[in-house]
């Protein structure tokens, strides 16, 4: 019961403090707090977060305010918040970024890389800005207006275009999927591949240099990714195997048992300047 009121108050007070927090804010939120960029709040952007956005100043409330709210939204467990969880914090404006998980959304990878596929042609893992607006409201699957979609669209470009190249990716889009539908989720926490990593793995297994490599052998492949980056912890071969089958199903739409580099990239998020 004590703990029922506890996360009543919590609610209570994020309440006051997101009224009438638009898209546009919220997109300014998120920056302010992941201050690396990193698609988290974590560590010390956690306590920056609490001090900051719920004014609280004294280091025992501080710590007990983190483990009440992360108890109640941090819903995977990995100590840190994410867009999504943010989301769900703060409310925004109708809650822009939860239409993308309402029961009419895309629940699963595959349902998202099927809409994906419609606007990134070349799969290069990437759709131009100017096709987002498009995108999102195949994706939302809900009736908006033209105004109230336009302003979500530029939320979103505010949200994902870090760099300024008018481009949105695959893998920072990927995130509007649901934590346990997101295929990639686990696989992304354990492994950063850069991409020298990846085309030295890739070439090992292109036999023949034709830019693809069998679905036989993709569990392999992400094995030794995971082997590369050993200090990150085991993986479990089970979890690598669902991966790879997971990508096969959603990749190989004739059904020959392949998938291409660039594919495979975009479901990594690797990019040609990555270190």
């Amino acid at each position: 019961m004590a703990e029922s009121g506890e996360k009543d108050a919590c609610l209570a007070k994020f309440r006051v403090k997101c009224e009438n927090l638009t898209a546009d804010e919220f997109a300014e939120k998120w920056h302010k707090y992941d201050r690396d960029g990193n698609g988290y709040i974590e560590g010390s952007e956690l306590e920056f977060f609490f001090r900051d956005f719920i004014d609280i100043e004294s280091d025992e409330c501080l710590q007990k305010a983190i483990a009440t709210y992360m108890k109640i939204y941090d819903e995977n467990n990995d100590n840190r918040i994410e867009m999504m969880e943010l989301a769900e914090i703060m409310k925004p404006e109708q809650n822009f970024l939860l239409l993308f998980r309402s029961k009419e959304a895309p629940r699963t990878s595959k349902e998202f890389y099927d809409i994906w596929l419609k606007y990134d042609a070349d799969r290069d893992g990437f759709i131009d800005k100017s096709e987002l607006k498009n995108f999102l409201r195949d994706l939302s699957k809900v009736e908006l207006s033209d105004e109230k979609l336009q302003t979500y669209t530029d939320a979103m470009i505010k949200l994902f275009d870090v760099d300024k190249d008018n481009k949105l990716s695959f893998k920072e889009m990927l995130k509007l999927v649901p934590v346990k539908e997101n295929i990639f989720l686990q696989f992304e926490k354990k492994v950063k591949v850069s991409n020298e990593e990846f085309k030295r793995v890739f070439q090992h297994y292109d036999k023949d240099k034709n830019n693809v490599i069998s679905g036989d052998e993709l569990t392999a492949f992400l094995k030794d990714l995971v082997i590369l980056h050993a200090d990150s912890g085991p993986m479990v071969e089970s979890t690598l195997a669902r991966c790879a089958k997971d990508i096969l199903t959603m990749v190989d739409k004739n059904n020959d048992q392949m998938i291409s580099e660039n594919e495979l990239k975009m479901f990594l998020g690797v990019t040609s300047d990555d270190a």
